[in-house]
């Protein structure tokens, strides 16, 4: 008897057999990174292909970014540059790759629809692939930093065991966060809008671009813009460290929750829908 592809099995068994089966293919996905990352530099590549800089072109629009960015808005909220820049260029890079791991999560099972109907492939290789991509195009962002840490004389400053802790916290709870994006965009299409439409808010509301102890005011929504903001404690593990500043303890605690609570429910989903995505698509 011919056994069929496990994606197109419709039947389905208790929800501990599905997790079980779930917590297989994690394992498979594991096994199978040299395909994943394959196909992440080969979207990069295919994405670049006949321009002359290649993906250069991250670090280029980055660095105009940072420099017309930490020209005007460095004047007009008087902060002084050696400040201003360094602490805006990090955010920026490091927003950068949460907000595009997002927003491309949200394509993971829709562009390869055609794979997934065909074959019987891992279902977490599909997001695994956009969250490599977004950390080779974060690896090309790096230069703009190190510019700017050259040029305003605090790379010695770096704290690295815990820029790498901190890195290793964001690339974390960025993946279960792309998870539910992922599987959410293949049953309703209108999350790629919705996405859109609330990374804009947390880009404003986060201190991304401006500093909290230099906007008057911001102490009183302190609890509500900082404290339960989880990008601010993104941006402080991977910030901070850059600039030599300690990493608030609460900000690593919550980062550590929130990874462990979002990833229970970010298996569980997966687990519970797994025979479902291939009939989203």
């Amino acid at each position: 008897m011919t056994r069929l592809p496990r994606h197109y099995v419709a039947a389905r068994g208790s929800f501990a057999s599905e997790l079980a089966a779930a917590g297989r293919d994690f394992a498979q996905s594991f096994q199978q990174w040299r395909l994943w990352t394959t196909l992440a530099f080969n979207d990069i590549l295919s994405r670049y292909r006949g321009s002359l800089l290649g993906p250069f072109w991250i670090t280029l629009s980055t660095g105009a970014f940072v420099i017309g960015i930490g020209i005007v808005y460095g004047r007009l909220m008087h902060v002084p540059t050696e400040k201003y820049v360094p602490w805006m260029a990090t955010g920026v890079v490091i927003w950068n790759f949460i907000s595009s791991t997002v927003l491309e999560s949200g394509d993971a099972y829709i562009h390869s629809s055609v794979i997934i109907r065909s074959g019987s492939l891992p279902l977490p290789i599909f997001v695994w692939r956009v969250i490599c991509r977004s950390i080779v195009n974060l690896a090309h962002q790096v230069t703009v930093i190190i510019a700017v840490a050259l040029w305003f004389h605090f790379l010695l400053k770096i704290n690295l065991p815990m820029l790498v802790v901190g890195t290793v916290l964001v690339v974390v709870n960025v993946s279960w966060v792309s998870f539910f994006t992922a599987i959410a965009a293949a049953r309703f299409r209108d999350i790629q809008q919705v996405n859109a439409t609330l990374i804009q808010l947390v880009f404003f509301i986060s201190p991304v671009i401006w500093i909290p102890s230099d906007m008057q005011g911001v102490q009183n929504l302190q609890s509500l813009l900082l404290t339960l903001n989880p990008v601010y404690h993104l941006l402080n593990a991977m910030r901070n460290p850059i600039l030599g500043l300690p990493v608030p303890l609460h900000s690593i605690a919550f980062l550590v929750v929130m990874a462990v609570l979002g990833w229970a429910l970010a298996f569980m989903l997966y687990a519970s829908v797994r025979r479902r995505i291939v009939h989203y698509l």
